[in-house]
Parts: C-alpha cells; structure tokens; sequence
C-alpha cells in the first residue's frame, strides 16, 4: 500500500515510463478515494419531482427516474434490496391512466419492474384505441341528442296541426276615440 500511495514525497521521475505509471496509478487511486470516501446524501424530494409525462414512454420514464436516483441518491435499480422503492416510485408517478392499471397488479408480479414496464408499454400503446372509442361514445351521445331534439320538434308541429288559412288575427282593437 505504502509504494501505490505514499505519505512522503516518492520523488517519482515522470519523465521515466514505469514511474510515469506509478503517478497515474496514485492519481486513479485518489480520484476513487474521493468519488467513494464519502457517502452521497439521500435527496428523496428529486425522485418525487420526476413525473412521467403525457407522451413520456414507459421506458424514457423509468430511465429517467433510475438516472435521477442515481445522481441525487445511493439508490441502485439493479440492487434488490431497492427494487421496492424503485417500483413504488414508477407507479405513483406515472400517468394518472397507467396509474389506474398498474395499481390493480397483485401479488409477485406487482413487485417485478420488469412485469410493470410490459403492463405500462401495454396501456401506452392501447391508448390511441382508447381515446378513438371514447371520441366514438362521445359521437354517439351527440347523433343521439339531435336525434331526440328533432323528433321532439317534429312532435310538437304534429300537435299543433295544420296553419288556417285565411287573414291572420288582428287582435283586440284598442281604445275607441284615440287616432
């Protein structure tokens, strides 16, 4: 340990190959110590920031919220041990749609991120389908209402029966001896 990393000056010659080596080798060794030595703050509240968006896929989403935890916590989405958090995390912050989907998942399943992803890429792309037979309901509901508004009128010129023939009503005549 004391030749990769001295206490004292070594007196390295970098201008010699096999010490030049041994300076890359201290400077790799001091770069690690700091990058590792001290443990990353826990920021939570930027994790809870990442929402997926509305035309966000279930994959960028989820990459973005792995790339989040890694640079503002110690999370690891490969570790099992934070796979729940990770899991919590996509289906509380996804669209309010794949919510809905993703929540009614039990059991082991319920757990896998991988078994949510293909649930969320299934939604995803039954969207557009979703939205066209909602646009047809909503098409339906509007044909219906004219229909039903123009047999009322229909209806109600029926009652009324045929206009007479003749001068139409003058009314009532007003005051006599005012002209």
């Amino acid at each position: 340990l004391k030749d990769f990393l001295p206490t004292d000056d070594p007196a390295w010659d970098p201008n010699d190959v096999t010490q030049r080596l041994l300076i890359s080798g201290y400077q790799q060794l001091i770069l690690f110590g700091i990058t590792n030595g001290i443990p990353k703050p826990k920021n939570l509240s930027k994790l809870y920031q990442v929402v997926q968006g509305k035309e966000e896929t279930p994959s960028a989403f989820y990459e973005r919220l792995c790339e989040v935890a890694r640079q503002w916590t110690d999370l690891d989405p490969k570790r099992e041990s934070d796979n729940l958090t990770f899991v919590t995390l996509f289906v509380g912050q996804s669209n309010p749609d794949m919510r809905r989907k993703l929540q009614k998942i039990e059991g082991p399943n319920g757990r896998s991120i991988e078994h949510l992803l293909e649930v969320a890429w299934r939604v995803y792309n039954n969207k557009e389908e979703v939205e066209k037979k909602q646009q047809e309901k909503e098409q339906v509901k509007k044909d219906t209402r004219k229909a039903r508004l123009l047999a009322a009128v229909a209806q109600e010129n029926q009652r009324k029966g045929p206009r007479p023939r003749g001068p139409p009503f003058m009314g009532r005549p007003g005051p006599t001896g005012l002209s």
